[in-house]
C-alpha cells in the first residue's frame, strides 16, 4: 500500500498518451513539479458521486494569479486529399476543438474553483488554490500535433512549416487559410496555437513562468493592436523578434510603424538567432541558473510530502499557517537571468566558511527591487548539539529578513535561505518568506534592533554580510539583429510566405553581409571588453 500523498500522486502524473506525457515532461521542466497538473478533471457527469469526471484540461498551470491551461491533441492530417478539404477537416478536430474546451474550461474554473480534481473518479482535490477571478490572468494554449509534414510540403522551399499567424482570421475564416491561425473563437478570445515543434521551442527558450507569461501576453497586446493587420511567418519567428527587442530592460515585440496597416514578419530570423553565438552565449550563461530550479523542486519535494517544518524560531505558529508553497513561488517568481545572478549569489554564501562565524549575503532582485534575498551561512560549532544549531541559524535569519527593512525602507517582502556552507559534511536548510509591507511601530522596530544586538545581526556589515546589487547582461556576447525586422504595409492582404522571401531575398543578402562584418569586429574586440568592463551586453 502506498504511503504517498495525494500532492505526491498528482506530481507523479504523466498524461495519458504519448504526446500527453511529452508535454507534461517539459512543462514541469519549465514550470515545475508544485505547480502543474496533468489532466485535470471536474466533477461534472458524476450523478450521485459516482463514475468519472469530465476533463477539463490536459495540463494545468497555477502560478499565483497566472492561470495556463493546455489541450493537447494529435490528429492525423489526410495528405492524399485535396488540401481544400483536409485543412477545414484538420481544423475543426485539432484546432477548433481544443480552442472550445480551452474556453470552456476556463469558464468553469472561474464559476467553480471548488470543483477541481487530479484525477477521473474526483477523489483528490486540485492541492494550489486556484486564484480569485478578478484578479486571475487565464492563458490558453492548444497544442496541435499531426499537421506538421503536411505543412512543410505545402509551403514548400524549405519552410519550417510552423503555423503562419494571421490576425485577419476569425473563426470560420480559418476554412480557406491552409496552415494559418488567427483567432479559432469568436470575440476574438485569445487562442496561442502551438504545434509538436513550436511548443518545443517555446517552451525550451522561456523555461520559467514569469518569461513565458511575459511572452505570451506581450503577443496578445501585439496581435490585438487595434486596426493594425498581424502577419507572421511562425510563432518562432515572433519569438525570435521578441528575444532580440529590449524596450526599458525587458523584452518586447517590435513596434508598428505610425500609420500601418498592417505588419508581415520575416520568416528566417529564428534561424538567425538560434545559430547565433551570441544566443551560444546566453545558453551557457543560463547553465548555473538551473542549481536554482533544483533548489527549488528538493524543497518542493517535502512540501508535497508533507514534511515540509516551519523554522524552529517559529514553532509557536500551528503548521497550517506556514504557506510552504508561498515561499517557493516567492523563489520560482524569479525569470532566467534573475534565476542565474540569483544562483551565483548563492554558491558564493556558500562558498564562505570561516569557523564560529556566520556570513550573509544580501541582495535586491534584479527584476523587483523591493524584493530582497537573504543568503545565510554559518559553520556548526562542535560542541552545539545539530538541533540548538539550526534554532540560532534560522533565528539569525529571521533576524536578517526583519533587518533589512531598517536598511532599505523600501522593501517590502523578504526571502531567506539558510544552510551550511559547502564544507560541512552535512547541509540541510531554511527557507522563510516574510511580508514586509506592514508599517512598523516604534515599539517593533525597538523589538527587532534588540534582537539584531543580541545575535549580532547586521552590526558590523563590512564583516558578516555583503550587499550585491548588480545588473548582468542577458546576451554576455553583444547582440545586434540585423536586417529589416518587419515589412510594414499602409493597406492590403500581407503576402504569403513564398512571395515575403522573394522581396527579402535581396535584404538579407546586405543584411547579411554587415551583420557578419558586425559580428567579426565584435568577437575581436570581446576579449578586451571582459578584462576592462567585465561582459558588456547588447
Amino acid at each position: 500500500m502506498s504511503n504517498k500523498t495525494a500532492w505526491e500522486k498528482a506530481a507523479e502524473a504523466q498524461g495519458t498518451t504519448d504526446s500527453e506525457r511529452a508535454l507534461a515532461r517539459l512543462a514541469r521542466k519549465a514550470f515545475l513539479s508544485l505547480w502543474s497538473y496533468s489532466n485535470v478533471h471536474s466533477d461534472e457527469g458524476r450523478p450521485n458521486g459516482k463514475g468519472d469526471g469530465k476533463e477539463l484540461v490536459d495540463l494545468l498551470v497555477v502560478f499565483g494569479n497566472d492561470v495556463l491551461l493546455f489541450s493537447d491533441k494529435h490528429c492525423a492530417f489526410q495528405s492524399d486529399v485535396d488540401i481544400k478539404v483536409a485543412w477545414p477537416r484538420w481544423y475543426k478536430r485539432a484546432i477548433e476543438k481544443s480552442a472550445r474546451q480551452l474556453a470552456g474550461a476556463e469558464s468553469f474554473l472561474r464559476r467553480y474553483s471548488d470543483r477541481v480534481f487530479v484525477d477521473k473518479s474526483c477523489q483528490t482535490k486540485l492541492p494550489v488554490a486556484l486564484p480569485d477571478p478578478s484578479s486571475a490572468r487565464y492563458f490558453l494554449i492548444a497544442v496541435t500535433r499531426g499537421g506538421h509534414e503536411a505543412a512543410v510540403r505545402h509551403f514548400g522551399g524549405g519552410s519550417s512549416g510552423s503555423l503562419m499567424l494571421n490576425s485577419m482570421l476569425e473563426g470560420n475564416a480559418h476554412y480557406e487559410h491552409p496552415f494559418e491561425v488567427g483567432f479559432p473563437l469568436k470575440g476574438r478570445r485569445f487562442v496561442h496555437v502551438l504545434d509538436e515543434v513550436t511548443v518545443d521551442t517555446l517552451l525550451e527558450e522561456l523555461d520559467t513562468v514569469p518569461d513565458l507569461v511575459d511572452y505570451l501576453a506581450c503577443k496578445e497586446r501585439y496581435f490585438g493592436a487595434n486596426g493594425v493587420l498581424m502577419h507572421a511567418a511562425g510563432e518562432e519567428e515572433l519569438l525570435a523578434q521578441y528575444m532580440c527587442t529590449i524596450e526599458n530592460g525587458r523584452h518586447a515585440l517590435p513596434k508598428v510603424p505610425s500609420g500601418a496597416g498592417a505588419v508581415a514578419l520575416l520568416e528566417g530570423d529564428w534561424r538567425f538567432y538560434r545559430s547565433s553565438p551570441q544566443r551560444v552565449a546566453k545558453r551557457k550563461a543560463d547553465q548555473g541558473s538551473y542549481m536554482w530550479d533544483a533548489l527549488i523542486e528538493y524543497q518542493a519535494s517535502f512540501v508535497r510530502a508533507g514534511t515540509a517544518i516551519g523554522l524552529p524560531a517559529l514553532t509557536e505558529m500551528p503548521p497550517e499557517t506556514i504557506d510552504h508553497e508561498r515561499i517557493l513561488r516567492a523563489l520560482a517568481a524569479e525569470p532566467r537571468l534573475a534565476r542565474r545572478e540569483l544562483a551565483v549569489q548563492f554558491r558564493f554564501a556558500l562558498s564562505k566558511s570561516e569557523p564560529g562565524k556566520k556570513f550573509a549575503r544580501m541582495i535586491l532582485s534584479r527584476g523587483n527591487m523591493s524584493r530582497a534575498y537573504v543568503f545565510l551561512t554559518a559553520p556548526k560549532p562542535p560542541d552545539v548539539d545539530y538541533q540548538t544549531y539550526r534554532e540560532m541559524r534560522s533565528a539569525a535569519l529571521l533576524a536578517y529578513c526583519h533587518g533589512i527593512k531598517l536598511r532599505f525602507p523600501h522593501v517590502i517582502e523578504a526571502i531567506g535561505i539558510a544552510s551550511e556552507p559547502f564544507t560541512e559534511k552535512v547541509a540541510s536548510q531554511e527557507f522563510l518568506y516574510v511580508d514586509l509591507t506592514l508599517e512598523v511601530s516604534p515599539e517593533e522596530s525597538a523589538v527587532w534592533k534588540g534582537a539584531l544586538e543580541e545575535l549580532d545581526v547586521l552590526q558590523t556589515p563590512s564583516k558578516d554580510v555583503q550587499y550585491f546589487g548588480g545588473r548582468s547582461h542577458e546576451f554576455p556576447m553583444p547582440f545586434k539583429f540585423g536586417g529589416p525586422k518587419f515589412y510594414d504595409h499602409e493597406s492590403g492582404t500581407p503576402m504569403n510566405r513564398a512571395e515575403r522571401r522573394k522581396m527579402a531575398k535581396e535584404a538579407r543578402k546586405e543584411a547579411k553581409k554587415a551583420n557578419k562584418k558586425a559580428l567579426d569586429a565584435e568577437v575581436q574586440t570581446l576579449e578586451v571588453r571582459k578584462r576592462a568592463r567585465g561582459w558588456v551586453g547588447f
